[in-house]
């Protein structure tokens, strides 16, 4: 089960630093609102106090000082309304704050300049009384605004309450005495100190209340987040009360001791206990019933003494004494102390979960010996084919070397395509079982795709003439001289898919275009094959890669085939890393792009495999070589195939004779068969390979065509396999470049200078 943390996360609050910053903000644009919002009751003041002059100096001056008053004011409202309330709306607070200021110190100037009017106009004749009850209204009006920016209400203050002292300073001078000060009457001067007594208690209480009621807002606000926390947690526990209580899970709440606190509906489900039967026990004693061996089980106890949380399947016996495997996941909640409060546990019943695991092992493994069986059998049926196809085959061959007739010749040849067709379908059926099983190996080899390609393709021009079709490939320049790849594989594929378009095209061509492609996914090689035959439906395209499948019914009567190729061709190229994909209209023709990745190599150092080598024509007289073959056809056939060379040739019927035979004979070479009666062809060897003797050269002759079955033969401690049906122009190939490889070994060995000192 995931944290609950993350239900119960309260609101995040912000840092002391934010809400200091958030504070200041509110204070500067309420500064700047109330500035704004109490203009016209400063001007209603002016103008009061301006008519009031007019009584006692001339026009000009009052209007004057009205104006001054009137500027000051508003230039200072307008920075407040503009630039002010931008800067602390976007959070440049120090920037909002210094233009406030700035402001401020021009609005209290112009207030000292307006009234400076009055008192200079009249000189030592003005009534210092109306200058300081003016400059009084504005030091109160700057008072109403002193808590929320005391920085501007004290700049303004400072100016309001400097002036006076200037002015009666002025008076003395003008005066060269004290006099008018002194002189003034004591209503006057009563009058002064109430006023000021009057301006420090309001200013005083203004701030004392400014900040209750600052406090009070503020606790509002505080009580208004946590009441909306407290309503959301309130929701949040109804809601996992009601999932935990409907859950499909059992839910368990246990104390410290593992006594159960609180359990849902599922757990009275899962094990028969009701609530009232499972409060105040210990669940281990519950769940457990009279199983010792389950009470010996102490994992869960372990994990709750340490305070860390458990997950992992345990065994319970319900009220009715059924055993059952649930799924536990045990997490401590931590109380104010970091120590565990209580835990939480979420029980799922896995037992079917469990029976079916169990099931599908038991379904898998019967799968997989399905699937060895299938493959022994094919095996098995493979080589008991093989062995009278190498009878046929071999004997069409040898028939086909004597003197017919047109029509004898035609039967020949009938028998001949018959066998190697029946050997194809052989093949496809072990190639599919090979890619089903899994055991389709590559054998990446340094080739020239050109060349591979290109002898491909020359051993099916024959076909295509027949049909009277062109055959060409195109090769573009990014395609790399030489690749590392499995070259035999990728003649399989160029096989399949070409053979496939020479087969389905009557009239036209078979184009194939061999490119490179480089990109994020590396490097590939392309190969197209396009057609002008028969194409293939839009509705049949997705299916053509399936095992035995064929576009349409019509397909197969006409062209025959088992429908294998295409599949066999995929499944290589999957195996390979790489794709194919068709494009294809029905009655135009179809295009089949194959992609494969390859690894960058250089010049091969021996010739690829498969490559033809020069040999010498005839083999060397003297060759001593020995035929274990229980299959009489066969042994007829290798010595027909072998009557006209310059050996020694003995056979042998079995595995036993073999040994004896290489004990009497001394062979230089064995062809050795796989399966014979009393010893098999691997066992012989063996026996063979620990014999005291000069050793031959031991190749089996193998109808088993898995990789498997020819790794077994080289570690038996043979050197090489042929596999049946064997033709006898490969078989001559074969002993021609074997003994050429003697002769090179038998001349470096006479090249070496004698051991000084040896007799």
């Amino acid at each position: 089960m995931k944290d609950t943390s993350t239900v119960f996360s309260p609101i995040a609050r912000p840092s002391a630093q934010e809400s200091e910053l958030r504070a200041r903000r509110k204070l500067l644009l309420a500064y700047a609102d109330e500035r704004v919002g109490r203009l016209p009751v400063r001007l209603a003041l002016y103008t009061i106090g301006c008519g009031i002059s007019y009584f006692a100096i001339d026009l000009m001056p009052v209007l004057l000082s009205l104006t001054i008053l009137l500027f000051g004011d508003a230039i200072d409202c307008l920075v407040l309304r503009t630039l002010v309330r931008r800067e602390a709306l976007v959070g440049n607070l120090k920037r909002g704050q210094k233009w406030a200021t700035i402001t401020s110190a021009l609005q209290g100037m112009s207030v000292v300049a307006g009234v400076s009017v009055y008192y200079f106009e009249l000189g030592e004749s003005a009534n210092i009384l109306f200058v300081i009850g003016a400059l009084g209204l504005g030091a109160v009006n700057a008072a109403i605004v002193l808590p929320k920016n005391p920085t501007a209400a004290f700049t303004r203050l400072s100016f309001y309450l400097s002036a006076p002292f200037l002015y009666v300073g002025l008076q003395a001078i003008w005066a060269k005495s004290w006099t008018p000060f002194v002189m003034m009457d004591v209503a006057g001067t009563m009058l002064v100190f109430c006023m000021l007594y009057m301006f420090l208690a309001f200013t005083k209480s203004g701030m004392n209340n400014f900040r209750i009621t600052q406090d009070l807002e503020r606790q509002k606000s505080e009580m208004k987040v946590m009441y909306a926390r407290m309503d959301r947690h309130q929701t949040e526990l109804q809601q996992l009360s009601l999932v935990a209580r409907h859950a499909n899970d059992s839910v368990i709440i246990t104390d410290r001791q593992r006594r159960i606190v609180w359990v849902n509906d599922a757990f009275t489900r899962v094990t028969g206990f009701s609530f009232a039967e499972a409060k105040g026990t210990i669940i281990a004693d519950l769940l457990t019933g009279a199983d010792q061996a389950l009470k010996a089980i102490n994992t869960i106890d372990l994990a709750v003494e340490a305070g860390q949380p458990f997950r992992g399947e345990v065994q319970n016996v319900t009220r009715d004494g059924r055993k059952i495997w649930l799924d536990v996941n045990l997490f401590p909640i931590q109380g104010a102390d970091g120590e565990p409060e209580f835990f939480v546990s979420i029980e799922r019943d896995v037992t079917e979960s469990r029976k079916l695991a169990v099931q599908m092992g038991q379904a898998r493994q019967a799968a997989e010996e399905g699937a060895r069986a299938k493959a022994e059998f094919l095996a098995n049926m493979s080589h008991e084919i093989r062995t009278p196809l190498t009878g046929v085959i071999g004997m069409a061959d040898l028939l086909s070397e004597t003197n017919l007739d047109e029509e004898q010749g035609r039967y020949t040849d009938t028998i001949r395509g018959s066998s190697q067709a029946l050997m194809a379908i052989i093949n496809d059926i072990l190639d599919l079982s090979k890619l089903d099983a899994g055991r389709m190996e590559l054998h990446p080899v340094s080739f020239a795709p050109r060349a591979c390609v290109q002898e491909t393709l020359d051993l099916l021009t024959p076909a295509a003439r027949s049909k009277g079709l062109e055959l060409r490939c195109e090769v573009e320049g990014e395609v790399p001289e030489f690749i590392k790849a499995d070259d035999g594989r990728l003649r399989q594929v160029v096989t399949n898919i070409v053979g496939n378009a020479i087969k389905f095209t009557e009239t036209g061509g078979v184009y194939l275009k061999l490119s490179h492609a480089e990109d994020v996914d590396g490097n590939r090689v392309i190969c197209e094959v396009t057609d002008t035959g028969i194409g293939i439906s839009k509705e049949n395209q997705a299916h053509i890669f399936d095992h035995f499948t064929q576009a349409e019914a019509a397909t197969t009567r006409k062209f025959g085939g088992t429908g294998l190729g295409l599949s066999i061709s995929k499944h290589i190229l999957d195996v390979m890393g790489g794709s194919i994909s068709v494009q294809s209209e029905e009655g135009v023709g179809a295009t089949f792009r194959m992609e494969f990745p390859y690894e960058a190599a250089e010049m091969p150092s021996v010739a690829p495999r498969g490559a033809r080598q020069e040999t010498p024509q005839a083999l060397v007289p003297g060759l001593r070589v020995l035929v274990a073959e229980d299959n009489k056809t066969n042994r007829f056939l290798l010595k027909k195939y072998l009557a006209d060379q310059p050996i020694e040739l003995a056979f042998a019927k079995d595995g036993v004779e073999a040994v004896e035979q290489v004990q009497s004979f001394a062979p230089d070479l064995v062809f050795m068969d796989m399966s014979m009666p009393r010893m098999s062809g691997i066992e012989a060897t063996q026996v063979i390979r620990e014999l005291n003797i000069v050793q031959p050269s031991i190749v089996a002759l193998t109808a088993h065509a898995f990789d498997e079955e020819m790794q077994a033969c080289l570690d038996a401690g043979m050197d090489d396999f042929l596999t049946k049906p064997i033709r006898k122009a490969v078989l001559l190939e074969w002993m021609l470049r074997f003994q050429a490889q003697l002769l090179d070994e038998a001349t470096t060995k006479s090249d070496v200078p004698p051991i000084e000192g040896a007799a």
